[in-house]
């Protein structure tokens, strides 16, 4: 993937109490997929250990996603990254552990890719989805990730929103 692909990061929940990324990629083959659609998936310790970051094969070859779908998934896919957190957030709240390795996660693409936090968006903002969850505030992701860099001493990276579905 050439630099500055990357444009921003958008957040999921798998909509289940319990997961796996191997359990979410035999979802996502059943649907036609190529294996796990995202790029990462942060376990909630049913299915996977809780708060842990699983780096998926999208990731590592640093591939497009596979994690929206609609008019303007391609956009999405191809210059954003996806992260999926394991759980129901209509329902039930992230982990503590969730919560601080998204945390630690999106800091560090903030910093690596130079994505500002208004590029940090929830799936619901690329589709009409409830994804992902009412329980799960982007701003506080964008709060909690920004904690994270001015902790170490970054610089927050600054800029523009995503181009929204109108612009595409």
């Amino acid at each position: 993937i050439p630099a500055g692909q990357w444009e921003g990061i958008v957040i999921h929940h798998s909509a289940s109490p319990a997961g796996s990324p191997a359990t979410i990629a035999r979802q996502h083959e059943d649907r036609g997929l190529k294996g796990l659609g995202y790029h990462f998936v942060i376990g909630n310790g049913q299915g996977a250990p809780d708060g842990q970051i699983h780096i998926g094969y999208r990731w590592d070859y640093q591939l497009p996603g596979a994690h929206t779908a609609g008019p303007n998934s391609d956009y999405y896919n191809r210059r954003t990254i996806g992260i999926c957190l394991v759980g129901n957030f209509d329902v039930q709240r992230p982990t503590a552990a969730q919560q601080q390795s998204l945390a630690k996660l999106v800091a560090y693409l903030m910093k690596t890719y130079n994505i500002p936090p208004e590029r940090i968006v929830a799936h619901g903002s690329t589709k009409a989805t409830d994804c992902p969850g009412r329980n799960v505030s982007i701003a506080a992701v964008r709060k909690n990730a920004t904690q994270v860099l001015i902790a170490e001493g970054t610089p927050i990276p600054s800029g523009t929103g995503l181009a929204s579905n109108a612009e595409l």
